[in-house]
């Protein structure tokens, strides 16, 4: 016997728009009648495929990237006007979300790294690209483990392991956007994963003040700042990130894509080799006075150390309420090299 296609409905109600994904969808919030639960739902319209057969193109590709570390789709439905893709809702937000509250702790980084790159692996073992990595697409889940989300402008990739770069948002440009034949390979993930890692050891407001000292009307000298590699700066990481972490970045970052990792298993290689003691500061900018923190809890005790901008500095050691002074750096001028051995040493 043959079964004619089934048809059934589903039911949910919108509770608040979470993201504007783009100029043909947006992101809500809402609740599933027949599972009473909260999901999320990315709302497309269909004005925006050239073709029926593409409507469930980033359904299909979610749902055949089964991993961990990657957002699942519950399922996806359509309307006249729209195409719906049901995902669960993650109340921790994105990883972006995390970098606009606080900056990170190398740990962390590494940790989210890690778990997103393994995200990365498996799609590219299914020959596909992402094309759109950034802190806004990675998601936390609730015991707090990355997610790699929104396969929007993910392509699948030919014989040859390439595929036309077609949209992109300007933050996350790799040089060979700018390239005459407009084709990419995984180096172009490769790139903005690089990016991500950036912006995690810098901070997402250092990221941002870099891009738009970049960012005019003329497009031109955005390009030319991505394509010299004067975007973003490779030098200018916090003191407390460790040399191997800040290499396996400004690898990620070479304009040429030829010589990036070969793969996102090697980045996440030389991460799981990064160790010491320097792995647990948290690092903030106190905007009282502008003066760069860093702070760790051992134990009972808090260590802190503080550098104002006349580049003196003052550390510290709490136990029980009771701070004392760690006289030998606290310095009238205190260089680099002291503010490292402090942090590698306490």
């Amino acid at each position: 016997m043959i079964y004619p296609c089934q048809k059934a409905q589903v039911s949910f109600e919108y509770r608040n728009e979470i993201g504007q994904e783009g100029r043909n969808s947006k992101v809500y919030l809402a609740k599933d009648s027949n599972l009473d639960g909260e999901i999320v739902i990315k709302e497309i319209t269909k004005a925006s495929f050239d073709q029926p057969e593409s409507y469930f193109d980033e359904a299909r590709k979610l749902y055949k990237s089964t991993h961990p570390n990657v957002v699942q789709v519950s399922y996806a439905c359509e309307d006249d006007e729209n195409i719906y893709i049901a995902m669960p809702h993650y109340k921790n937000g994105s990883l972006k979300k995390l970098l606009e509250s606080r900056n990170l702790t190398v740990r962390e980084i590494i940790k989210y790294a890690t778990e997103f790159l393994s995200g990365l692996h498996n799609i590219h073992s299914k020959n596909l690209i992402h094309m759109d990595i950034k802190p806004d697409n990675i998601l936390l889940s609730d015991r707090w483990e990355a997610l790699l989300s929104d396969f929007g402008l993910s392509q699948h990739l030919n014989p040859d392991g390439l595929t036309e770069i077609e949209s992109a948002y300007p933050k996350i440009l790799p040089p060979e956007y700018f390239s005459a034949d407009r084709i990419a390979d995984r180096a172009y993930d490769i790139y903005q994963a690089g990016l991500v890692l950036y912006v995690m050891c810098v901070g997402l407001q250092s990221f941002n003040e870099q891009f738009f000292s970049h960012w005019h009307e003329d497009k031109s000298i955005l390009a030319r700042a991505i394509t010299s590699g004067r975007f973003p700066v490779r030098d200018s990481h916090p003191p407390h990130i460790p040399k191997k972490l800040i290499r396996i970045i400004n690898k990620c970052l070479n304009i040429q894509p030829q010589s990036r990792p070969k793969s996102a298993l090697e980045i996440i290689n030389v991460l799981a080799d990064i160790d010491g003691n320097i792995l647990d500061w948290e690092y903030f900018i106190d905007i009282t006075d502008g003066s760069k923190v860093w702070q760790k809890q051992v134990d009972n005790k808090l260590l802190q150390l503080r550098v104002m901008t006349d580049h003196s500095s003052k550390a510290t050691k709490t136990t029980n309420d009771k701070t004392t002074r760690i006289n030998a750096y606290c310095k009238d001028r205190i260089s680099v090299e002291d503010i490292l051995n402090f942090l590698e040493n306490y």
